[in-house]
């Protein structure tokens, strides 16, 4: 069994591990990877049309992105996902192909290769093991985001567990994962997004959230919540339920779309769906230019996307608020570096009107994560003592903190392999390699068909937990890489945060 890395290891982004049998391919994951110039795809990857199978973790954009970009290339298999995951990637891929047709990225962003996507698209149940092709397949709760899976896939006598993004700890929206239930397995592919920290008491986290939001409401002041599509939004509205307010609640963006196939959805790991429903008929939805104009300079709790405050309705709530002393930016994720929202996080300022501008509102960040702690993957390796264990999904530091620790265990190999590096794992699971991955010196891999983009011919509108994505534009004014926003379109930053 080979284990090729087309992306995701040693970084956060673009997610793609190609799983080769003797005689098949499947991928898990395909995402993209953003940054201030755009985005980028899996790399070193060939002959879309001869994969046999996709198995998608979750529908954040990091994971699913690339999805539309396969297809472009004729890509003739399953995708294999969650109900909920197929629902709500293909409301985020709609999304970020406005943005790229936008942005001229790339000729893959089309609606036929959408239609594809959601074509191909096969929604599988939780906990039922389901045989393809020469190999078998098990969807466990990751506990993420709605939707989001662990998958084991079993061939040639070895079982493999690809976490995609996982959270073992219980939160407001979500049953966490479980990894004692996915017995042992000869392979062990973990995330490590925070493998060299521990993350806060999310309980005393929420209480010190919502007394900011009363301190702010209760002074005369607004609140603006920058929040991600997919999962932070309906979290931060069950917190919110918590308590009776003296002033509206509005919701703006796409978080609505997202928030309402979350309570249609059936899946058993998303908790609190009725008080979701509950606050959801009590908050006031934006409806137009207008009606978002009217309320924002009236007192009011404002959750919108985007959650970088790189685009989306946002930007127009902040652009009214930032010279106002009483008021507040609660940030709730993670703020990755070129983005406003990481601007206000480090510095206080941010672009208004396209111009770099030192607010006088409060700016406060609350650390609500999806993921789980350096304790956490920890606790899980030892849960599942695999002959084999693998990390990614992390910067160097972060795969670097478990890896020093793992390595200690004496019981499991342990690879931190890069991008265009592969596993391969003898039949028994006995022993295993690591080498760089190159097919040969004929094939032309797809990053080779991919459009040069150079940001300065791009200047102007449109423009991805939180995180389609924060396709930045970049300005002789903007040389910081912080990309100026647009209000008109929510850049949906929805990736792992």
């Amino acid at each position: 069994m080979q284990l090729i890395f087309h992306g995701g290891a040693q970084e956060v982004g673009r997610s793609c591990i190609e799983l080769r049998t003797t005689g098949d391919r499947y991928i898990l994951d395909c995402g993209l990877k953003f940054h201030e110039a755009g985005f980028d795809y899996p790399a070193k990857f060939f002959d879309v049309k001869e994969l046999d199978g996709v198995f998608l973790t979750h529908a954040h954009l990091d994971h699913s992105g690339g999805l539309p970009f396969f297809e472009h290339y004729r890509m003739l298999c399953p995708i294999y996902c969650c109900t909920e995951t197929k629902t709500i990637a293909q409301i985020l891929l709609k999304d970020s192909h406005k943005i790229a047709r936008i942005k001229h990225l790339h000729e893959a962003f089309n609606n036929v290769d959408l239609k594809e996507v959601a074509t191909h698209m096969a929604g599988v149940r939780f906990n039922q093991t389901q045989p393809f092709r020469t190999i078998k397949h098990t969807f466990y709760n990751a506990g993420h985001i709605p939707g989001s899976a662990s998958i084991k896939i079993e061939a040639e006598g070895l079982s493999v567990l690809y976490t995609g993004d996982y959270n073992t700890r219980t939160t407001h929206l979500m049953v966490p994962a479980d990894p004692h239930s996915w017995g042992h397995v000869d392979v062990l592919i973990t995330e490590c997004t925070y493998g060299a920290r521990d993350l806060p008491d999310r309980d005393k986290l929420q209480v010190e959230f919502l007394n900011r939001v009363d301190a702010v409401t209760k002074a005369g002041g607004r609140v603006l919540i920058p929040v991600f599509a997919v999962g932070r939004a309906q979290e931060i509205l069950i917190m919110l339920a918590e308590r009776d307010w003296p002033v509206p609640i509005y919701m703006d963006g796409m978080a609505k779309k997202v928030t309402r196939a979350v309570m249609d959805g059936d899946s058993q790991y998303v908790r609190s769906r009725e008080l979701l429903a509950r606050l959801f008929s009590k908050v006031q939805f934006i409806t137009s230019d207008e009606h978002r104009s009217a309320v924002a300079e009236q007192p009011g709790i404002f959750i919108s996307t985007s959650g970088m405050l790189q685009g989306g309705p946002a930007i127009h709530y902040l652009e009214h608020m930032w010279t106002d002393e009483k008021s507040a930016v609660l940030l709730t994720g993670y703020q990755v570096k070129g983005t406003n929202g990481y601007l206000l996080d480090n510095d206080k300022m941010a672009y208004i009107g396209g111009y770099r501008t030192k607010v006088r509102c409060d700016v406060e960040r609350f650390d609500f994560s999806g993921h789980l702690s350096s304790a956490d993957i920890k606790e899980t390796v030892t849960a599942v003592r695999p002959r084999i264990l693998i990390l990614n999904h992390g910067n160097p530091e972060n795969i670097k903190a478990i890896n020093d620790w793992a390595t200690g265990l004496g019981w499991c190999a342990v690879y931190a392999p890069k991008v265009g590096e592969q596993v391969d794992v003898n039949p028994d699971g006995t022993s295993s390699s690591l080498r760089v991955y190159e097919e040969g010196p004929n094939v032309q891999y797809l990053e080779e068909h991919q459009h040069a983009f150079d940001p300065r011919e791009h200047e102007g509108g449109g423009g991805d937990d939180g995180h389609g994505g924060h396709t930045p534009s970049q300005s002789d004014e903007n040389r910081s890489g912080v990309v100026h926003p647009d209000e008109h379109h929510d850049h949906s930053e929805e990736h792992d945060e």
